[in-house]
Order: C-alpha cells, then sequence, then structure tokens
C-alpha cells in the first residue's frame, strides 16, 4: 500500500521548487531577448521612415500624373516633417466660356491654389540630415520644394537620412526620368550616385 502511494505521488505534477527554476530560466531569457531586440528597434525605425518617406513620393508622382497637374513634395528640413502640395481649383470656368482642350491649357487658365494633401513627420530619433540638389547645392536649414510634373518627372534630389540613436544613416534618391525611388545605406554624395548608374 505504501509502495501504491509513493508511485500515485510521483505521477502527481511538479513541485514548486522545480517551477520557480523553470521561471527564473524563462525570466532570464526574457531578459536577454528584450534587451536584443530594444537595440535593434531604432535601425527598423529609421528604414520604416525612409520607405514610408519613398512611398509618399511615389504618390506625389503618381498624383500628378494622374490628374494632369504638378504637385510638389515640401521637405522642412529642420523641421524633420515633409508634405505633399496638391493644386485646388479657385477659379472655375463658366458655362458660356469654352473649356481648354488640354491639362496643361487648363492649369494655365484656371486660378489655384496649393493644399496640403498629406502631411507627415520624421518620428523621434530619425532626421533629415541635408538634402542634396546637386554637388554645390545642399539645404540643411531651410524647406525644399520639388516638382513632380504630369509626364513623370521629378526633379533630382537627394536626401540624407540619419537615425539618432544607432548612428544609421541612408540616402534616399529619386530618377528624375523615371521617378523610381533609391534607398542606400550610409550618405553616398550624388557624384558618385551619378557615377554608379552609368
Amino acid at each position: 500500500m505504501h509502495r501504491v502511494r509513493q508511485a500515485a505521488s510521483r505521477q502527481g505534477g511538479y513541485t514548486l521548487i522545480e517551477l520557480s527554476v523553470v521561471l527564473v530560466i524563462i525570466g532570464i531569457m526574457l531578459l536577454f531577448v528584450v534587451g536584443r531586440i530594444d537595440g535593434m528597434l531604432p535601425r527598423y525605425r529609421t528604414r520604416a521612415s525612409i520607405r514610408e518617406l519613398a512611398s509618399e513620393m511615389r504618390l506625389a508622382r503618381a498624383s500628378a500624373m494622374s490628374t494632369g497637374m504638378p504637385h510638389y513634395i515640401q521637405y522642412d528640413v529642420p523641421g524633420r516633417k515633409y508634405w505633399i502640395l496638391s493644386p485646388e481649383v479657385v477659379k472655375k470656368v463658366a458655362d458660356d466660356e469654352v473649356a481648354p482642350d488640354t491639362a496643361e491649357e487648363a492649369f494655365k487658365e484656371a486660378e489655384y491654389t496649393w493644399v496640403k494633401s498629406m502631411e507627415k513627420a520624421l518620428p523621434d530619433g530619425v532626421n533629415f540630415e541635408k538634402i542634396l540638389w546637386s554637388a554645390d547645392q545642399v539645404a540643411d536649414q531651410m524647406p525644399v520644394t520639388v516638382e513632380c510634373t504630369p509626364y513623370g518627372s521629378v526633379r533630382r534630389h537627394t536626401i540624407w537620412v540619419t537615425g539618432v540613436e544607432d548612428q544609421s544613416k541612408f540616402t534616399v534618391t529619386v530618377s528624375p526620368v523615371t521617378g523610381f525611388v533609391e534607398l542606400k545605406e550610409g550618405h553616398v554624395e550624388p557624384a558618385a550616385l551619378e557615377e554608379s548608374q552609368e
């Protein structure tokens, strides 16, 4: 009878000491994993912000092409913000007037005001370092305006984005003809980018 009770008690569960040891081990493992993830978050935050920036640049170009009206991307370098300016008609064509037959003529004849159709801010810890227009023109303390034409072209510019916490650096460039947005790791000078494209 005594042997039956011993066998039954061993088949039961775990002791409190065994459970405590397992919980301590799991806690130590979680501290290690969370510490590693926390160190990687700033880099992913920087990458996510430049991908979002690239997406908005493509949107501005697509909007200009679909509406037949120019759109503008404006960057507030020190304020770490950017937005798209879209045309909004102020004066409409009267009923007795003949409407222009092309989008370009309509744009010239109508009166427009420019409204922010989208405004975003870079997340904390991510900054515009500067925007390079060419090898000799740099904007690091002033707003910058870039035109997206109805024909799909975008003014060539290079944006340097820096992650403050992890010191990560990225370069965002836009092809003026195709509107292709390229993301590169590190800060790459415009002259080096042109050489790599040739």
